[in-house]
């Protein structure tokens, strides 16, 4: 684990609450995820609701404007609905949502620490992307040395977020106000726009989307397989992590 060893590392601050999303039936997502967690001594509950053959017609109306999105987008935004249910009712601190193909980095635990230490220069309302959704990174010419979180334009995808309860809730309250029309990514950019709510990016990023670098098939998306799109993975990476960094 860079700059710090592993048992200095398991003394960090941790969140109050750590939600994984997963489906019933993905048991290599579900037994990748747990064995990830068990190495870090970190404990999750994993959110199984509204997998696709739970869905009806009543919790679609409740919860969507149109059937314009797939059955496996509906799903997923619902998972993330009850995480934030869980997440309001829990009135913590710090909770850490998880789609079941974030794959961590070996600094994982302190890059957690990091954000969550940082978190307090920036009061209000706030989302914690730790991950390296669609490969977006800072410019190398607005870092600092020693800060870790800055401003970002927009999220990260939802695979691995931070927040706390009055958030979580201030989400849900749009929901029930709107229903959800997007990909439950591009649903949370735009509420959270509306909202207020500031969009932190943690740099460097300690989480991958699996279904993105080739380590699983997508679950929402008609995809290339998994090896073509780990390929465009990292090679969207190496652009936008260093070659766009030079001039940036």
């Amino acid at each position: 684990m860079s700059d710090v060893t592993f048992n200095e590392a398991m003394n960090f601050t941790k969140p109050d609450l750590i939600l994984v999303l997963n489906v019933k039936r993905f048991t290599q997502r579900r037994a990748f995820m747990e064995s990830q967690l068990k190495k870090l001594g970190l404990n999750a509950e994993f959110i199984f609701d509204w997998d696709i053959e739970d869905l009806n017609d009543t919790i679609v109306d409740q919860y969507f404007t149109d059937r314009s999105l797939r059955q496996a987008q509906q799903s997923c935004a619902l998972k993330h609905v009850v995480a934030l249910q869980k997440i309001a009712d829990s009135h913590c601190q710090f909770a850490l949502v998880l789609e079941d193909d974030a794959v961590f980095a070996d600094d994982f635990l302190l890059g957690l620490h990091r954000a969550m230490a940082q978190s307090q220069n920036f009061p209000g309302d706030k989302i914690i992307y730790i991950g390296s959704g669609g490969n977006f990174f800072t410019p190398k010419s607005q870092r600092k040395a020693g800060q870790y979180l800055y401003p970002g334009h927009r999220g990260r995808f939802a695979d691995s977020y931070l927040l706390d309860s009055q958030t979580a809730r201030k989400r849900l309250d749009w929901i029930a106000r709107h229903k959800i029309s997007l990909a439950i990514d591009n649903q949370f950019d735009t509420m959270d726009r509306l909202l207020g709510i500031q969009l932190l990016w943690l740099e460097h990023p300690v989480v991958e989307q699996g279904s993105k670098n080739g380590l699983f098939q997508s679950a929402v998306e008609n995809d290339p397989p998994p090896w073509l799109k780990g390929w465009l993975f990292r090679w969207e990476k190496l652009k936008r992590k260093y070659i766009y960094q030079l001039w940036r």
